[in-house]
């Protein structure tokens, strides 16, 4: 890792409990920006202010990573297809209701802790293991129905789309499926539907994110502060309206692709499809599990083809973890250039430490000089303090 810059997500209470560990992350691990977990709530935890000290002292930079529409008030109902944490967990639709009451706390976070950077986390819509979050786009919010159709793209329009998708699907053999999922989600759906409204969703999702992102990026910079956001993976990342190539790249100094979550990001969201699918075709697990990873341009990639399997599958296989975040890597190669710097968040507990290293050559290969790691045993290589706190995060996560 020399010669590289290295952050690492944290918990105040880990850094204030432990501080001989948080200098020896600077001095073998080379990490030189501790991200803070720092209150999604904007209750910050009693070890802040200590914490805050010790990365000064520590003369690494200092990061807060703070919630935008996760961890609001509940919003989107109605059945999921699989035990996705974003299924039961409440989440603000993104818009402009929630964006003064955002701005606000952010530019007080700044004003008080003068960190070097801000990191907004879930800046987006849920992640598409929900698939009803996708169709009831804010059933029951009037201002956000209005809000949708003034842009072209009213719910009925959504939820015809899927009713004629839902349709047309049932017709298909085997082949037809595993041929028309190569073409990824959003064609999957439109051709189908033989609309194109869910194109005009993500469009306006995009644009939605833009201008709230937009919001945030120019109250934290007015601190003096530098803003990013942390990322779905660029396989699903557009249909939560995060768009890497355009909105990403005005919007933010710097974006983290999360490719550390392969339980919740990757293999609820295989499970997910296929089982909704199997709903409308009598098929092998197997074929609709395939046809599953096809739309999010994992196809070639090693999962189970067994959905129980998959359901107990937790952070995976290192053959599988590998062939998946190696095929990620690649696919972040168009935005290395992009004006925003790239620093991919890779996991640093759990993974084999040879894999990692191999897959941090290969980020290295396409132009990364900047990771951010997710646990910290692989760069110490060897086991963490316990940390005693009243989060569920306050260990070395």
């Amino acid at each position: 890792m020399k010669g590289m810059k290295i952050g690492i997500y944290c918990h105040p209470d880990s850094v204030a409990g432990t501080p001989d560990f948080a200098k020896r992350l600077v001095e073998e691990g080379g990490v030189d920006c501790f991200i803070l977990r720092s209150g999604y709530d904007f209750t910050y935890p009693e070890s802040q202010e200590k914490a805050v000290q010790i990365v000064r002292d520590l003369k690494a930079k200092l990061s807060f990573m703070v919630g935008s529409f996760w961890g609001g008030r509940p919003s989107v109902e109605g059945q999921t297809f699989s035990p996705s944490n974003e299924s039961k967990a409440p989440m603000d639709m993104p818009g402009p209701f929630v964006d003064g009451e955002l701005v606000a706390k952010y530019q007080r976070l700044c004003r008080t802790f003068q960190p070097d950077s801000l990191c907004v986390t879930h800046g987006r819509y849920r992640h598409p293991a929900y698939i009803d979050g996708i169709f009831n786009e804010g059933t029951g919010d009037a201002e956000y129905q209005a809000r949708m159709t003034a842009a072209g793209i009213p719910q009925g329009d959504i939820l015809a789309a899927r009713a004629s998708w839902e349709k047309a699907f049932g017709s298909l053999d085997k082949d037809s499926l595993l041929k028309v999922s190569q073409k990824g989600l959003i064609e999957f759906l439109c051709e189908l539907s033989q609309s194109d409204a869910v194109k005009r969703l993500v469009t306006f999702r995009c644009d939605t994110i833009h201008q709230s992102i937009s919001k945030y990026k120019k109250a934290v910079n007015d601190c003096g502060v530098s803003f990013g956001a942390n990322g779905y993976s660029p396989f699903g990342a557009l249909i939560c309206g995060q768009d890497y190539e355009e909105s990403y790249a005005e919007t933010c100094d710097f974006l983290q692709p999360l490719l550390c979550y392969m339980e919740w990001h990757r293999y609820m969201l295989v499970s997910a499809w296929a089982r909704y699918i199997q709903q409308f075709l009598k098929i092998d697990e197997s074929v609709a599990i395939q046809a599953a990873k096809n739309i999010f341009e994992l196809g070639d990639t090693i999962i189970p083809d067994s959905l129980n399997e998959i359901d107990t599958f937790a952070e995976g296989s290192m053959e599988s973890v590998y062939s998946i975040v190696s095929k990620e890597i690649q696919m972040c190669k168009p935005f290395v250039s992009k004006p925003y710097q790239l620093q991919p968040v890779l996991r640093g507990k759990d993974w084999d430490w040879a894999m990692t290293d191999k897959l941090v050559d290969e980020a290295k290969a396409i132009g990364v000089d900047s990771f951010v790691f997710m646990g910290c045993e692989y760069l110490v290589k060897g086991p963490v303090p316990n940390v005693s706190g009243t989060s569920n995060i306050s260990a070395w996560s």
